[in-house]
């Protein structure tokens, strides 16, 4: 399973070269992993859903928090928009800020006036 084209894998990897990682251990299946973490973000899967041909869900896991807690994806988002790369046909709405109808979220039905 692919979920980047070369292209598209060519200028991440650009990416995470430009943002100079510390080398604490090598990486090893990069483009797996990172393939693995952009199928679950697109699905909204689980981690665990992760398909097994795109390697190991934890590892996918660990890789996405390290990188996330440490400001890795900050810093590559900024070197690809630097670039002028993105393209970004996506929207992301957080649920904590989209209100549903009152009744959607459980409250009693008023008493009707006569």
């Amino acid at each position: 399973m692919q979920v980047l084209s070369d292209a598209q894998w060519a200028k991440f990897e650009a990416a995470i070269v430009a943002v100079k990682l510390r080398k604490a251990r090598p990486r090893k299946e990069d483009r797996r992993t990172i393939e693995a973490i952009i199928w679950r973000l697109d699905n909204g899967a689980k981690w665990r859903s992760i398909p097994a041909e795109l390697g190991d869900w934890h590892h996918a896991y660990l890789r996405y928090r390290r990188w996330a807690v440490s400001g890795v994806w900050d810093r590559i988002m900024a070197h690809v928009v630097a670039e002028a790369e993105p393209k970004l046909a996506f929207t992301c709405i957080d649920g904590t800020v989209a209100r549903a109808h009152q009744k959607a979220a459980g409250a009693r039905p008023s008493k009707p006036t006569h």
